[in-house]
């Protein structure tokens, strides 16, 4: 993503008139390993750099190190917590915050990091993962039930309307919640999330989904059965990749086999890793499921009270 010229003079200023070059040179290390900056300037080391062009080559090394949200952060941090147990009064944070916003990112305090503005953009790395880096995801896999069979009895045009309405209903549920589709394939698809309560809200996602595909069925389904779904939810570590089809996981492997050979029609089920991180509330709301696997999970799903 690209940093506005703005920007950068902010964080170099911000770093000149906040701390003295040793102290600018330790915090470059902490991203950039065995950083040099009288090497990076041409500089004897018995010189003395100035401040504010040791801020700037710094803020320069930042920006083209693809660092520079990450920097801020920092920057944030320092403010909040100091560096190196010294505290520093970091000027015009409020100036650079502005500057990123404008870029269609916010600030997030849980995770403590820049996000996209859902409202503004919706990549599926969210505008700050980075390619081949691995991270720990939570998924939400959905599937419809019987799709061949659905695709001989209806005609091709309620098909792909029935097919849009799910994308729509997955959508509206998931995003609010800051998860991104990652892949979709018309009958189905997958969905990441990555930052705080990711557990909790793809499980409430999942169950939401249920929830208002029921209303569907009653009032809007144009097949001529009610349009019904798997839905797996699972946790785990996965290298991310911009094309979809270049990730290889065995988190998604787990996950695609816990929806298609596990998980009944209209009923989500969640593995136990996702479980363990669940609230009691939620907790309540799932059963153990006993099918004799080596894969423990636990389902929830609509029921009738007796």
């Amino acid at each position: 993503m690209r940093v506005s010229g703005w920007l950068l003079q902010l964080a170099t200023r911000a770093l000149a008139e906040s701390m003295d070059v040793r102290s600018m040179i330790h915090l470059a290390r902490r991203f950039i390993r065995n950083y040099d900056l009288y090497e990076r300037m041409g500089f004897s080391r018995n010189m003395s750099i100035p401040n504010k062009d040791a801020a700037r080559q710094i803020v320069r090394d930042m920006n083209e190190s693809e660092l520079m949200f990450d920097f801020v952060t920092m920057l944030i941090k320092i403010r909040e917590s100091g560096l190196g147990g010294r505290k520093y009064g970091i000027p015009y944070l409020s100036e650079m915050l502005g500057e990123i916003r404008k870029a269609g990112l916010i600030y997030d305090k849980d995770s403590n990091m820049f996000l996209e503005d859902p409202r503004v953009m919706q990549t599926m790395n969210w505008g700050v993962l980075r390619e081949f880096e691995e991270y720990i995801f939570t998924f939400l896999r959905i599937d419809i039930v019987g799709n061949s069979t659905l695709v001989r009895q209806n005609p091709e045009d309620v098909i792909q309307k029935t097919y849009s309405d799910l994308r729509t209903i997955v959508q509206t549920s998931i995003i609010k919640r800051n998860g991104r589709i990652w892949n979709w394939e018309g009958d189905g698809g997958l969905v990441s999330f990555y930052f705080s309560n990711k557990n909790i809200h793809a499980v409430m996602s999942a169950m939401e989904i249920l929830h208002e595909l029921y209303i569907y069925n009653l009032v809007r389904c144009m097949l001529n059965n009610p349009l019904r779904v798997r839905i797996a939810v699972h946790s785990g570590l996965c290298q991310f990749r911009h094309n979809f089809e270049d990730i290889k996981s065995d988190t998604i492997k787990t996950i695609m086999h816990l929806e298609s050979k596990c998980t009944k029609p209209d009923m989500v089920s969640v593995s136990s890793s996702v479980y363990q991180m669940l609230n009691q509330t939620m907790v309540e709301q799932l059963r153990q499921a006993n099918n004799g696997t080596e894969l423990p999970y636990y389902c929830y799903e609509l029921r009738w009270e007796e």
